[in-house]
């Protein structure tokens, strides 16, 4: 499995989730395009409601979601630049 990026979100001493850096561009392109849209339209239901009245552990559940699905997008992103670039 040495051919396999951890991805950054992974918070434990022996990463669990990889990315396949070798994988086809378009499937890198596609990965990162379904959590970064995902990451705007959470962010969008986040804009549309009113703050009022939600609790502050609603919103860090929110919050953390959002940042796991950008840095996994992100992750996806820069192995489609290495690719690019290699």
């Amino acid at each position: 499995m040495t051919d396999f990026i951890p991805l950054q979100s992974n918070l434990t001493s022996t990463p669990v989730l990889y990315l396949n850096p070798k994988a086809s561009a378009a499937d890198l392109h596609g990965c990162a395009v379904q959590r970064v849209k995902a990451t705007r339209d959470l962010m969008h239901s986040l804009n549309c409601l009113g703050l009022k009245g939600v609790h502050d552990q609603d919103l860090q559940h929110i919050v953390n979601a959002a940042h796991l699905l950008l840095q996994d997008g992100c992750d996806a992103l820069d192995a489609l630049q290495w690719r690019i670039e290699g």
